[in-house]
């Protein structure tokens, strides 16, 4: 964030001196060039320090300085408004060059209508934008949903909510604050599989939370149980967007902010591709006339394409011509365009709405303005505390209790729900947690399955001995990448993220010098007759336990984290929902500018495997569950292969060496990529079924395809279950298409920190069998 609000620029710039820019010097010749004082803004919760904590000099207690940043904000935000409008046709640049004519201003009244919330939800985003500029805060626009939330068929940084973020972020930049748009919607799923977890995956700091899964999820409690989720996981309480089926509007009534964004209602239209060459960029081919003019908006729907060629890297495969994901039920990106620029208006309204008043309230009462206009932490509370007074969720049932139709049907998988295994209703009011392998995620290491997976004997929590997890996996060339021409309007287009930020950069000017990256393993220089056994490599980094090695090879049935369990991590690199992001950016990729983050990451066991064993820390209401998928078919188990004792007799794989070694690595290099492949595959056969009724009626998942099997878990070293195949099926809940879950804990008396292992057990299970857990759920 820019604290102190300074700002390279270049006044000389075409669209600085077309449309203007942030031109705010520190009025004080004191400051100028120098960072102002500011107070601890860290040693108190949210940020919410005290007025009389501004030191002498800070800009926020100056008169003169506020009365130039306001001008200049309100400027900033008002230049911003006209910029989105003028990619339509319909803007007003300060430099007089559009004729206001009578046609002009009923298109331009047409183009959008803000859909202005109650004073109530005006007041709290004034709080919460004065509180965020004052203090240097970040502010996180978040959305869950399915596919077509998540950019298939248009590409990922396509998507709306990023679309609307483009523009947005250079706006806060200016005001000293961080903005970041994140989109965490999963294709072939909803979002219920991400709110169980509370805002864990999503983030904690959201400021605004949209729902758009109205696909696959027709079922009110659950955006009802989004929405709760949002404002009693998080760390703020963030304003609610409706939409998509979607109403929040219960929650007003005990504080919350909601509402709408709205949609634009004009774009000129186009007749011909000649006529469309005369239309403002962003507008062509984005309303057609009847007849056979209609064909050409269909022929334009989707041109996102793959890859801009750069001097300093070539993919090692031919790029696809278009981004995948085309569905009748995908917009393309002029759809998300129109839409992310609707979204952002209503935020930039709201901005200045709370510009204004920060600015009444400066003249009034002098600067810093009273705190009880800006604090949020009694704010925030207020609204968390009343949260269980809101219908909506579940009332009167479990969860799951509305699939036990299943129960009566003939599911030919031998499917069977029971009323013991459904999920507790008091869910809904308090606040959950959770860690996966799933993403895109919020911060992905710590909100990782694995981050709270117990280390085996040898120190790994990822037995294959590559020794390079996924997440670790450098790019093959560095960001960023070139600016598409089919996103990027070019001069004079009207470009509204040049505008907001105020100054033109050269082209390529942030594209680094890249070089190509060898994104081999870390062993690929040693001769593969050499390798030394993972065993040495774990003793030379004092990472055996030797306690819990010679409890393996004496007890195959001690509690202890097994040597057998797949790990397959997905897609490589950082996948955290934003555009800063770089996911899966490796050579073999066959569409690079699709910058999908959809992810399906799991750990995998079978009966050889040993015990999966998790940390669960900080059980506030008694409650543990798992997202486990049993359906999966065998040989799927490659750290076990070959094996014929549980944990391969104490050793697991660690001492294989030489060539033995470098064979079992290239399986393993080679199940990743396969992994990864097949992932993607059933991501895309999910959302074939985005537009079918099978999806929301829950077609049943098997309870296992390779035989019989005991399935048992454990807490704190002590055996809770052991469920044959029909019991596992009995506590197997369904809660939404693909949404199968299994409650380990359901016990409100119980807190504190736990020890949860899980297995199937060797003497009693087919050993084909196999599990794979992709989430774990606590409160």
């Amino acid at each position: 964030p820019i604290i102190n609000h300074f700002q390279n620029r270049n006044p000389t710039g075409f669209y600085a001196k077309k449309w203007g820019y942030f031109d705010l010097e520190d009025p004080d010749p004191k400051w100028k060039g120098k960072m102002r004082p500011q107070p601890d803004f860290a040693a108190v919760p949210n940020r919410d320090v005290k007025s009389t904590d501004f030191p002498d000099g800070a800009w926020q207690k100056d008169k003169e300085y506020m009365t130039r940043f306001l001008e200049e904000a309100k400027k900033l935000v008002n230049r911003t408004i006209e910029a989105v409008y003028g990619e339509w046709g319909v803007g007003i640049p300060q430099d007089g060059s559009v004729e206001l004519t009578d046609e002009f201003m009923v298109n331009r009244e047409a183009f959008y209508k803000w859909p202005k919330p109650s004073e109530q939800t005006l007041d709290g985003m004034t709080r919460r934008f004065i509180h965020h500029i004052m203090t240097g805060d970040s502010f996180k626009l978040v959305l869950g949903g399915h596919s077509a939330a998540a950019g298939h068929g248009a590409g990922f940084n396509a998507s709306y909510v990023h679309q609307a973020g483009l523009v947005l972020e250079p706006v806060f930049a200016h005001l000293g604050v961080e903005f970041r748009s994140y989109n965490f919607a999963q294709g072939g799923m909803g979002t219920f599989q991400q709110a169980l977890a509370g805002m864990d995956l999503r983030g904690k700091d959201a400021d605004m939370l949209i729902w758009d899964s109205s696909m696959t999820e027709k079922s009110p409690p659950l955006t009802n149980f989004f929405y709760r989720q949002g404002l009693l996981a998080g760390n703020r309480a963030p304003f609610l967007y409706s939409g998509g089926g979607a109403d929040p509007a219960a929650f007003e009534s005990i504080g919350a902010s909601v509402g709408g964004y709205g949609a634009l209602g004009y774009s000129p239209i186009t007749t011909s591709e000649e006529q469309a060459k005369t239309l403002p960029w962003a507008a062509r081919y984005d309303k057609c006339g009847p007849g056979g003019a209609a064909a050409l908006c269909d022929s334009q729907k989707y041109d996102g394409k793959c890859w801009v060629e750069r001097e300093d890297f070539t993919p090692a495969v031919k790029q696809d011509d278009l981004v995948g994901g085309q569905a009748k039920w995908h917009p393309g990106p002029k759809v998300h365009r129109a839409r992310g620029r609707a979204l952002a208006l209503s935020v930039l309204f709201m901005l200045q709405h709370a510009l204004d008043k920060w600015e009444e309230l400066g003249t009034e009462s002098g600067h810093p303005v009273a705190e009880e206009h800006w604090h949020v932490t009694d704010f925030y509370n207020g609204i968390k505390e009343k949260v269980p007074t809101v219908d909506g969720c579940y009332p009167g049932w479990k969860i799951g209790v509305t699939r036990r139709g299943l129960r009566e049907t003939n599911q030919t998988d031998g499917r069977r729900l029971d009323l013991e295994g459904e999920w507790p209703s008091r869910l809904c009011n308090i606040p959950m947690q959770g860690r996966t392998l799933w993403g895109p995620r919020n911060n992905p290491m710590e909100s990782s399955l694995l981050s709270i997976l117990k280390p085996n004997a040898f120190g790994d929590v990822d037995p294959n001995i590559l020794g390079s997890p996924a997440y670790m996996k450098g790019p093959d060339y560095f960001p960023p990448d070139r600016a598409a021409p089919w996103s990027t309007p070019p001069e004079p287009e009207v470009n509204p993220w040049e505008i907001a930020g105020s100054r033109r950069l050269l082209d390529n000017a942030n594209a680094s010098s890249a070089q190509q990256i060898n994104s081999g393993n870390i062993l690929s220089g040693i001769e593969k007759e050499n390798l030394p056994s993972a065993e040495e490599e774990a003793i030379a980094r004092g990472k055996v336990n030797a306690t819990a090695l010679r409890i393996l090879a004496e007890d195959p049935d001690a509690i202890v984290p097994g040597l057998g369990i797949d790990v397959k991590w997905g897609l490589s690199g950082v996948c955290d929902g934003t555009t800063h992001a770089w996911c899966e950016r490796t050579k073999d990729v066959k569409c690079l500018y699709s910058a999908a983050q959809d992810n399906r990451g799991v750990i995998c066991f079978n009966p050889l495997s040993g015990w999966v064993v998790f940390d669960v820390k900080n059980v506030k209401n008694g409650f543990i569950g798992a997202r486990i998928e049993a359906w999966r078919g065998a040989g799927e188990i490659e750290t076990a292969k070959g094996w014929k004792e549980v944990n391969n007799g104490g050793s697991g794989n660690y001492k294989k060496e030489g060539l033995e070694r470098h064979l079992l690595q290239k399986a393993q290099q080679e199940r990743d990529a396969r992994y990864v492949e097949e992932m993607t595959n059933r991501i895309e056969e999910d959302m074939l079924l985005d537009d079918f009724s099978p999806r929301r009626l829950g077609n049943g998942q098997s309870c296992g395809a390779s035989g019989d099997y005991i399935f048992e878990f454990a807490i704190n070293g002590k055996i809770v279950a052991s469920w044959d195949k029909d019991a596992f099926c009995a506590h197997y809940t369904r809660t939404g298409y693909n949404m199968d879950l299994v409650k380990l804990l359901d016990d409100e008396g119980v807190t504190g920190d736990f020890e949860l292992a899980m297995r199937m057990s060797p003497a009693h299970s087919n050993q084909n069998s196999i599990m794979c857990i992709t989430h774990l759920y606590w409160s």
